[in-house]
């Protein structure tokens, strides 16, 4: 049980806390500090503390409770809503009790897209009424918002370096904090001239109210709901394809001139272009990298995060052109007028409308239809693809019986010109190019083994004609590679590879995407082998702190942690490495000894016992009997 700990104020950050307490414990090093409260010897700050149970265990029951003080004091809930459920229960280990790698640091953001100001940020104002009430000062969690400027209580312009000598107030970094207003040159922070607040306060505000919002909910909302919920809101804005894939272009579009209307544009550091064509977009990211991207999106969708959160509207697309059955329209169909087609071929144009093609199975009259989602007018025209081989062979027969194009036409239901375009088509196949991929669309997803109408032949020949020119191409272009055979032939490649995939990926080259294809085995055995060396370096250079997973990979290169955080599962042989590198407590207290004889003996501090160390050093209180069993041993080598 701690004999004293620091009262708690309003919005107050942890570091602050464990600051105040480290000054009014008159420890002269802030690793001593840390290992009291945390049981871990380490220098500086965290931003997320670490081992909150070690902590917990030694103050009063009714103190505060542990879900009040992440609440209040940390920044654990304003991140909470976008961390992965798999992930969620990691972070939550290592800040109770160091246990776990879920690297909790990187949940805050990296470089531009931070949302906590590398540089502590103090208000001179509430430094001064700080001062008054508390007769000390303060760290307050919501000035190191990044994108916080002005105070939103006094809308004071919040200042990391002093007016007068320009040195920075504060490093949380390496444990220092302001303990009052005054600076080291003797110059009172608190002693501002008043400042005209400029209309970026007021946005700030605004962007704050939506962002407490967010926070207000946390407790409730997990990361999944929120990826639901926004991908309702953007179908129900008009942002969703009948594909179920999102129109980024215009999302992204619409996002960037609200946020441009309404001042919030240089408050995002996410270049909104990158976002259309991207695999990290931010409905796909596996990571959240910019918390404030999200807050300002639900903004742009619903007015406010309040309103985004409580909105239960729901989003549904209707099946285009509805279930069927669908009538044929040939009157010499034995299925005229009836509902005989029982298949439609849907096809996506961009999101802008949907075309139905439709074929009868009795007489392979085909057609096609439109349709748009908020177009709710009722049944809509068609258009003829084809009549079909029933409707040509029978005006054929009528024609050479010596019938005239209107005796004709009037037996058919139809009109002279239809059957002169009928007898035209028959001596000279049809060679718009459109209708021929539509028919061949059709009837190449239609067919079955049933007897039915076989693919037109017009679709046949399409096809065989575009195979043959394919061909004649690699022929020609022998080595031609398939980025350069889209570039130069776009039309005929792309529909080649939508319509007839299958004798594409048989006949065009090798893809260069394939052919570099990592190799994640060979990737995970060489990682291992570099891994392995930079343990052992470490452990020759006997650092301070304990070495654990996070330490390895932080002394090796960049593109192992990188490629191990994004793809963990393709790295067994890393994995199992690194469980067996990782330094266990027993380890580390042992490996530590010397060092802290050493601090002991230049402290003036007898090095008479085990017990002598224990009440030097904290962290060794809470070892085993097997433990000092060793340590004990080891003090009887030791030349002390």
């Amino acid at each position: 049980m701690l004999s004293y700990f620091p009262t708690l104020y309003a919005d107050e950050d942890s570091r602050s806390i464990i600051f105040r307490y480290h000054v009014l414990s008159g420890n002269s090093d802030f690793s001593v500090t840390n290992s009291e409260l945390f049981g871990r010897r380490v220098y500086g700050f965290n931003v997320f503390p670490r081992n909150l149970n070690f902590l917990f265990n030694q103050l009063p029951n009714r103190f505060i409770s542990m879900d009040d003080f992440l609440f209040k004091h940390t920044y654990f809930h304003w991140v909470k809503p976008f961390i992965p459920n798999d992930r969620l229960s990691k972070t939550i280990e290592e800040i109770m009790e160091n246990a776990g790698d879920s690297n909790i640091a990187a949940l805050l953001g990296k470089g531009q897209d931070r949302f906590i100001s590398d540089n502590v940020r103090y208000c001179p104002e509430c430094m001064k009424s700080d001062n008054q009430k508390y007769g000390e000062v303060y760290l307050h969690r919501t000035h190191q918002l990044s994108f916080i400027t002005y105070c939103p209580e006094h809308g004071s312009k919040l200042i990391m370096h002093c007016p007068s000598c320009h040195k920075i107030l504060a490093d949380a970094r390496d444990g220092q904090l302001l303990a009052s207003a005054e600076c080291e040159c003797g110059r009172n922070l608190s002693d501002r001239q008043e400042e005209a607040v400029f209309s970026n306060y007021n946005i700030e505000q605004q962007i704050l109210t939506n962002f407490y919002q967010m926070v207000k909910y946390s407790k409730q909302v997990s990361r999944a709901e929120i990826f639901t919920k926004l991908r309702n809101v953007i179908g129900l804005k008009g942002y969703m394809k009948y594909s179920g894939s999102v129109d980024r272009k215009q999302l992204v579009q619409h996002f960037d001139d609200f946020l441009k209307e309404n001042g919030l544009k240089d408050y995002l550091t996410t270049d909104l272009k990158t976002q259309v064509n991207s695999d990290s977009f931010f409905l796909s990211s596996k990571a959240v990298k910019n918390i404030l991207l999200y807050v300002l999106l639900m903004m742009f969708l619903s007015g406010s995060v309040e309103n985004f959160i409580s909105e239960n509207g729901a989003f549904c697309i209707p099946i285009p052109f509805g279930n069927g059955p669908w009538i044929c329209n040939n009157p010499v169909c034995e299925g005229y007028n009836l509902g005989v087609i029982k298949k439609c071929v849907r096809v996506d144009h961009d999101g802008r409308y949907i075309s139905g093609l439709f074929g009868c199975p009795l007489c392979g009259f085909s057609f096609s239809r439109r349709w748009k989602l908020n177009d709710n007018s009722s049944e809509k025209p068609y258009a003829v693809l084809t009549m079909g081989p029933l409707w040509h062979s029978t005006v054929w027969e009528l024609h050479s019986s010596g019938l005239s194009n209107n005796a004709i036409a009037k037996r058919l239901k139809t009109t002279p010109t239809q059957i002169k375009r009928s007898l035209n088509r028959i001596s000279e196949p049809v060679s718009d190019t459109r209708i021929l991929q539509s028919i061949e669309m059709l009837w190449a997803s239609s067919m079955d083994n049933n007897g039915e109408v076989a693919a037109t032949s017009e679709g046949n020949l399409l096809l065989t004609e575009n195979r043959e020119r394919i061909l004649g191409i690699l022929q020609k272009h022998n080595g031609i590679s398939r980025t350069e055979l889209a570039k130069s032939y776009n039309h005929l490649y792309s529909k080649m590879l939508k319509n007839d995939r299958n004798w594409m990926e048989q006949n065009l080259p090798p893809s260069k995407k394939n052919q570099i294809r990592k190799d994640w085995a060979k990737l995970d055995q060489e990682y291992s082998k570099v891994l392995a060396a930079a343990a052992d370096d470490l452990y020759r250079l006997n650092p301070a702190e304990q070495i654990k997973r996070y330490t390895i990979l932080a002394h090796s290169p960049k593109i192992i942690t990188e490629h191990f955080e994004n793809a963990p599962e393709k790295f067994p042989k890393v994995m199992e490495l690194l469980k067996s590198k990782v330094e266990s407590d027993v380890n580390y207290l042992i490996r530590h000894l010397p060092v802290i004889i050493e601090q002991m003996k230049k402290q003036n501090k007898r090095v008479i016992s085990f017990d002598s160390i224990k009440t030097f050093s904290p962290m060794y209180r809470r070892s085993t009997a097997e433990v000092e069993e060793r340590i004990i041993s080891q003090l009887e080598t030791m030349t002390i």
